[in-house]
């Protein structure tokens, strides 16, 4: 039954696109297509690179903290095959594999699944926080500014917390050795043992500084990716902030198990968005195919690289080591 529903819900984004695609004007999708500029496509693809590069740094950042040692090429090459697996599973749960590759190379499993963990709960952080442009772009389809600001409140107090407790060694501790133990005690001495591996990563401001500076500058490359992919349909009354909003919620948006690969939810953001401008529904649709052209890249740069770093390697070059 549990699975029954997990799928319908899944199908909720697919049957809100094929409703929009049936109440579209497939004449008009067609010549809007054609119209697409390709210069601020082919820029938006090729600046992949830089904002994989930057995000494999916060990475290696995270797993230095906590006393994993990687190079920089292996630390792209995995966050690379991670972003194939995220971007091809239900809420991008695959890219907890890049966790696994570690355990493979010589690691123990808790610390490297945390640095994935948070590695995603920093992005998230950003992401809600920019949301709430987003939210309040599409005030018109809330049924008010008081529910407005709850769900912004509470979805930004619920990852703070979160981060809190995982990164910091306190309410880690606490939450690893007594309060998990209490909930089911048959697991205290893995909990015992996680906590332990765990001992090493700390709240401390130069990294929480370091780490934030380095997830504005990959969430500043994820806007402007998407930002050419407007100015490759010629929308440009749309202004900046909404288009960071927008972009931000669908980022959030795409994680709840509505959907597969955001599509749909995507559309519906897109759509709500663009026709108070005067923009049409076609020119929606068709932007967000170009969003999905992303999605398309980093599954396909993923793919190519995983036939380097297949899981169960355990290749001397990328083997993590302790300092």
């Amino acid at each position: 039954m549990k699975q029954t529903v997990h799928w319908l819900l899944r199908l909720l984004g697919p049957v809100l696109l094929l409703i929009f695609l049936l109440s579209a004007d497939l004449g008009k999708l067609w010549l809007t297509l054609r119209e697409v500029a390709l210069w601020p496509i082919i820029f938006s693809l090729l600046l992949m690179p830089p904002f994989v590069f930057i995000k494999s740094w916060r990475w290696m950042r995270l797993l230095r903290e906590m006393g994993l040692r990687i190079d920089f090429l292996t630390a792209s090459a995995l966050y690379t095959v991670g972003l194939f697996y995220g971007t091809t599973t239900p809420g991008q749960a695959g890219d907890l594999l890049k966790a696994i590759y570690l355990r493979d190379r010589g690691h123990a499993l808790p610390p490297a699944m945390l640095s994935v963990v948070l590695d995603r709960l920093f992005d998230l952080l950003v992401m809600a926080t920019l949301a709430t442009l987003g939210i309040f772009a599409l005030g018109q389809l809330l049924p008010s500014r008081e529910l407005q600001t709850v769900l912004v409140v509470v979805m930004a107090i619920g990852l703070t917390l979160l981060t809190i407790v995982l990164l910091a060694r306190g309410p880690r501790q606490w939450m690893l050795t007594s309060l998990l133990p209490r909930i089911a005690p048959r697991l205290t001495a893995t909990l015992t043992r996680w906590n332990s591996e765990l001992s090493t990563l700390a709240l401390r401001p130069s990294l929480i500084v370091e780490v934030t500076i380095a997830s504005l500058i990959s969430a500043s490359f994820t806007f402007l990716r998407l930002w050419l992919l407007f100015l490759a349909l010629s929308l440009n009354l749309v202004p900046l902030y909404m288009v960071i909003g927008a972009s931000a919620l669908i980022a959030v948006l795409q994680i709840l198990p509505i959907s597969i690969a955001g599509v749909g939810v995507r559309d519906a953001v897109l759509i709500a968005i663009l026709l108070p401008f005067g923009y049409t529904t076609e020119q929606a649709l068709t932007l967000s195919a170009l969003f999905l052209l992303i999605n398309l890249e980093q599954i396909l740069a993923g793919f190519i690289v995983s036939f380097w770093y297949p899981l169960g390697g355990k290749s001397d070059r990328d083997l993590v080591q302790r300092p």
